[in-house]
């Protein structure tokens, strides 16, 4: 449950494994290739070239053909194949002749497409005109006279139409076609009049029409740009028709895309290599536990090699890996939100695990809620292929949906019922009078404040935590010194300031609760005589001293922040409660009152469940990340990114 040990490798081996080698290294999935500086002779760069030019035409054609394929639900599931399979469908697969058909559909439906638009946007240009009776080729006019189309907009027409006029007799206007918008006009003048009419054009904001070269009516040309739509139409329909075809071969073209993606992910670290005419060798970075299994599979192939450990050079950062067992494993999903810590830095997963599935439980507050979330993850881990990502994720929300149950028993959420709503059998009545369902012992909509001071009391101790760990890593990091003066203080600080609440609020002894009052002014003498020893003016040193234990708001603020576990949990409580008042409302509607309300019911507890569960997975997470990793981590590591065979489309089995 910490950070894998990464070691520096050097690898060398007779250049005729180098295929075998590279082979074994990605489908171990366990060695990040590094470039060598001082690399002098490159690899033929053809190969790679033209592995990335297949993978990037069947990249291609699936994008081309996905739409037209079968459509895969929400629930379907990605192929599973063995390495052996794969390689065995690609021999039987002529990709390159899907390719190249894609490639020529491709090229026809452009075509057409682009030939449709043409026409249409043509013809939308000359439906204006449709009824204008003069040819193409004489609307450049005569000698001695011209002829201007274009449009003017209704509420300037009358005033346009009395300054043409008003120019002179020698200028005759027709409204070709006229709407509550436009005016569309054809205007035939004497050419010595071209200029003043031009500035009574600009005048009213005169549209010109942009009319295409061709001849004869503009009639006759539309129906010519019709024929054109139509025929492209039937074109697009034999290219749609081509391509549904083609898209039979959508599950082997992915096929290939994932098979040609391992050839340029090993052609590409392959580029990293020192060459000679011999040999080859490399650097790289591995975790240690693996050194051993990939010698031995080296070994059944060659004896001509030598795999080694050598030292980092300085400044050198080692890659991270996070390891844990198979139940705290699915926490690194919420771990890796964050990002990855330093290599110097501790795997923040174990110690998150516990809180953040408590505080999501604590948000969604429903053990209703909590039994359906764990079925539905469960029959998904059983029933569904998932990807690791995600397969991390569904189990860590079966984990939410179990703690869930039981912290929903306890605060009596039930689906948003009240206990007057429930067979008797399922309640009990306290002393007090109330009634309460069995298991429940918080009521969290009459007594909030109980809940707000649990949530506040998981706040303190998990700040205290964040910093009592950054004490442990200042110890081994910065030096038991430092360590002792800068965060050790915190420490005492903060554990003071809780035994001092907790002698106080149970009415302890007063010999205790002095205790605590001055174990927290000893803790503030000491942050003020530690905390500024880096100054060299000794006023100086006692001021920042004093300033330091300003650091004890942002504590404050810290554990307040846990409220934000009362006011989800409330939410979701209030939401479903409303649910259950809706449906109820419904109920008494006639004929169809109880179908509604079971659409009402069901429906209004899906959202609830969903929206709240999502708010329960971000707010918890939140809280991790703002109030807790922020004491003792510092992250930014890089994650080990080994030569490996990654899938997109499907699932590879063993």
């Amino acid at each position: 449950m910490a950070l894998a040990k990464i070691k520096k490798i050097r690898l060398i081996a007779n250049t005729k494994q180098k295929n075998n080698i590279l082979e074994i290294l990605q489908k171990a999935g366990t060695v990040e290739i590094t470039e060598q500086k001082d690399a002098d002779l490159s690899p033929d760069l053809g190969e790679l070239q033209k592995a990335e030019l297949e993978y990037a035409n069947i990249e291609f054609a699936i994008k081309l053909l996905k739409d037209f394929g079968k459509k895969k639900g929400i629930l379907s599931q990605a192929p599973s194949f063995t390495i052996k399979q794969v390689e065995e469908q690609i021999k039987d697969f002529d990709h390159k002749k899907i390719v190249s058909e894609c490639q020529d559909q491709e090229e026809k439906l452009i075509q057409a497409k682009n030939a449709l638009n043409t026409a249409k946007h043509e013809i939308e240009n000359l439906l204006p005109w449709k009824n204008l009776d003069t040819k193409f080729e004489d609307l450049e006019g005569t000698q001695t006279s011209g002829i201007i189309l274009g449009s003017v907009k209704t509420n300037n027409f009358e005033p346009f139409i009395e300054g043409l006029h008003r120019l002179s007799g020698l200028i005759s206007s027709d409204i070709i076609k006229k709407d509550k918008v436009e005016n569309y006009i054809r205007i035939v003048f004497s050419k010595e009049l071209e200029k003043e009419i031009r500035q009574v054009l600009s005048q009213f904001k005169f549209q010109e029409a942009d009319l295409p070269e061709s001849k004869g009516r503009v009639a006759d040309h539309i129906d010519k740009l019709e024929k054109t739509i139509d025929e492209n139409e039937k074109n697009l329909k034999q290219v749609y028709s081509a391509l549904t075809k083609l898209a039979e071969n959508l599950e082997n073209l992915e096929i290939a895309n994932d098979y040609f993606s391992w050839q340029v992910e090993k052609l590409e670290n392959e580029k990293k290599f020192l060459n000679t005419e011999y040999n080859f060798t490399f650097k790289g970075w591995m975790p240690s536990k693996h050194i051993d299994t990939v010698k031995k599979l080296i070994e059944e192939k060659t004896n001509e090699y030598e795999l080694s450990e050598i030292e980092t050079e300085k400044d050198e950062v080692p890659p991270v890996v996070i390891e844990n067992n198979k139940f705290l494993s699915p926490f690194e999903s919420v771990s890796k939100i964050y990002g990855l810590p330093k290599h110097t830095e501790m795997d923040p997963t174990p110690f998150l695990a516990a809180y953040f599935i408590i505080f999501f439980a604590l948000c969604l507050t429903d053990a209703g809620y909590g039994i359906v979330m764990f079925i539905t993850m469960g029959l998904m881990l059983k029933f569904l292929k998932l990807a690791p990502g995600i397969r991390s994720l569904v189990k860590l929300l079966m984990y939410g949906g179990v703690i869930t149950f039981f912290i929903g028993a306890l605060f009596g959420g039930w689906f948003g019922l009240t206990p007057e709503q429930v067979p008797q059998a399922l309640t009990y009545t306290t002393p007090d009078g109330e009634l309460l369902f069995i298991f429940q012992k918080i009521n969290a909509l009459a007594d909030p404040i109980t809940v707000l001071i649990l949530a506040l009391i998981l706040g303190f101790i998990q700040v205290l935590m964040g910093v009592t760990m950054k004490f442990a890593h200042d110890l081994k990091t910065v030096g038991k010194k430092d360590a002792m003066l800068d965060s050790f203080p915190w420490v005492v600080m903060l554990a003071g300031i809780g035994f001092f609440i907790l002698a106080t609020a149970l009415n302890l002894s007063p010999l205790l609760q002095a205790i605590g009052k001055w174990w927290v002014i000893g803790a503030a003498l000491v942050l003020i005589l530690t905390q500024g020893r880096d100054k060299k003016n000794i006023v100086m040193k006692f001021f920042s001293g004093i300033l330091s234990l300003y650091g004890l708001v942002g504590y404050m603020s810290d554990i307040l922040s846990y409220s934000r576990l009362l006011a989800l949990g409330l939410a979701t409580a209030i939401i479903g409660l409303a649910v259950n008042i809706v449906a109820g409302l419904a109920m008494g509607l006639p004929y169809i009152g109880w179908l509604l309300a079971i659409v009402v019911f069901i429906g209004g507890h899906i959202f609830n469940l969903l929206i709240n569960a999502l708010g329960s997975f971000i707010h918890s997470g939140r809280l991790q990340f703002v109030e807790f990793f922020t004491k003792f981590m510092e992250g930014g590591g890089d994650e080990l990114r080994p030569l490996s065979k990654k899938t997109k489309y499907i699932f590879l089995t063993k």
